[in-house]
């Protein structure tokens, strides 16, 4: 009953701290840069990225690409990276020999980072295209001096943040970081990855408090009063709009990060920015490189369908309400971009998979038959046709307007999809410790900003 509230976080990070082992120096050698890009979306945009990296910014640096199993990346996208120098490694077969308690997607940043056999490592994320050869950030005297650099995000956490708590770290006026670029000497900067590595294995505790990675880099670093360098000049944000889109939507916005001097060296196409295989990417403003990033997803498009894996075959007829409501459970694929199960129920309600764009279905008839239509908080996202092989297909009619399969796979195939891709709900501001009670509500990022 004395306990303070986190005494259990805290005795785990002690333990953490306790455990980590003298740089093996024998492990690591030489310069790379390591990124993670499973599932076509990711991909797509890792495709655009290497080939600025090889064809426009004229960087050798040898890449690794790292990815969570056959689910995320088949043979023949491995493949279609091979001419572009880029090795992929399977982060769950590594996890074999290197145990990890929880490795998703943002957990899988630091652990690629200390896996990779690099000594020095420039993370890039896949939508993060550089604008000069980010080889130079190796150079920086900043660098030298520290062995890190990490970037400025838009925001800072507030004094009355409970993380301050959480990692016993006092109250800084200080940016949040980006993460979508980071540049590391693993020897001088080992105890502190290490603490990273430590915070993202028990994510389902501190990804209550902050979003994802990008912050256990900072905290860590903090905890251990460990030195970084950081580009005085936070990122710019750039607007982009679709061509379709309700009223009240916003744009989506990306960031141009500085290098320390102040001059824009990347370009993080951040949240629903991302290029896009097969419907609508948006343009940014002083993006130089445009162009070219559009001819290489036109030749990815030529040479890809899209799928990490053919399509199941549907499992039962689903052309009438009551069939659809039978079938229950259906393959959602936004081609391209990711899949995930989505339950058509009675009424008109969507269950399971449900996201912003995907509140409720109907079936219409029009002169040209029956339309699937799914609509959701931003009114009606699509009108789907069924083929004769039994597949709902369209493209959704607002923002990517991605083309769209509706797959029907019966009450026997409920669970999740694999390969799905799902919009992250991070929550902040929140915990679970017993009889701790939250100082304020559960933030949630809006499924506007993060409509996948």
């Amino acid at each position: 009953m004395g306990a303070p509230p986190f005494a259990a976080y805290h005795r785990r990070q002690d333990e953490a701290i306790r455990r980590v082992q003298p740089y093996p120096a024998d492990r690591f050698a030489g310069r790379g840069i390591v990124m993670a890009a499973g599932g076509p979306r990711l991909f797509t945009n890792a495709w655009v990225t290497l080939h600025v990296l090889r064809h426009v910014v004229g960087c050798t640096l040898p890449v690794q690409l790292w990815y969570l199993g056959p689910d995320e990346l088949s043979a023949a996208m491995i493949e279609l990276l091979r001419p572009l120098d880029v090795e992929c490694v399977d982060a769950l077969e590594v996890r074999r020999r290197h145990p990890m308690r929880r490795l998703g997607g943002w957990e899988c940043k630091p652990y690629a980072i200390v896996h990779s056999p690099f000594r020095e490592v420039l993370w890039l994320d896949a939508d993060n295209a550089p604008l000069v050869d980010p080889s130079v950030l190796f150079s920086e005297p900043e660098y030298a001096r520290t062995g890190a650099i990490f970037w400025p995000d838009l925001g800072s956490l507030p004094p009355d943040h409970p993380i301050w708590a959480v990692c016993r770290v006092p109250w800084r006026d200080e940016p949040e970081f980006e993460s979508g670029q980071v540049v590391l000497d693993k020897a001088r900067c080992w105890p502190a990855l290490q603490l990273t590595l430590h915070l993202n294995a028990w994510s389902d505790v501190y990804y209550r408090y902050v979003y994802g990675d990008k912050e256990t880099f900072h905290l860590a670093w903090r905890m251990l009063d460990a030195p970084y360098a950081m580009p005085p000049r936070r990122p710019r944000k750039a607007i982009g709009h679709w061509s379709r889109a309700p009223e009240t939507d916003g744009g989506c916005w990306t960031l141009f990060q500085h290098d320390l001097a102040g001059r824009e060296i990347f370009h993080h196409r951040t949240s629903t920015g991302k290029w896009n295989l097969l419907g609508e990417s948006l343009s940014f403003a002083g993006f130089p490189f445009e162009p070219f990033c559009r001819e290489a997803l036109a030749e990815l498009a030529r040479r890809w369908d899209g799928r990490v894996h053919p399509p199941p075959r549907p499992s039962r007829p689903a052309r009438t309400e009551a069939e659809i409501a039978a079938a229950s459970t259906f393959r959602y694929v936004r081609r391209a971009t990711d899949e995930r199960t989505l339950q058509l129920l009675p009424g008109g309600r969507i269950g399971a998979g449900a996201a912003a764009a995907e509140r409720s279905w109907r079936l219409d008839r029009d002169v040209a038959g029956p339309a699937l239509v799914i609509a959701g908080d931003y009114g009606v996202i699509c009108r789907l046709r069924l083929d004769e092989d039994g597949v709902w297909r369209g493209r959704w009619i607002l923002f990517e307007q991605m083309p769209i399969e509706l797959i029907p796979l019966g009450d026997a195939s409920a669970g999740a999809c694999p390969g799905q891709g799902s919009a992250r709900s991070a929550t902040t501001w929140r915990w679970s410790e017993p009889g701790v009670r939250p100082v304020r509500a559960e933030r949630a990022v809006s499924e506007r900003s993060c409509r996948m």
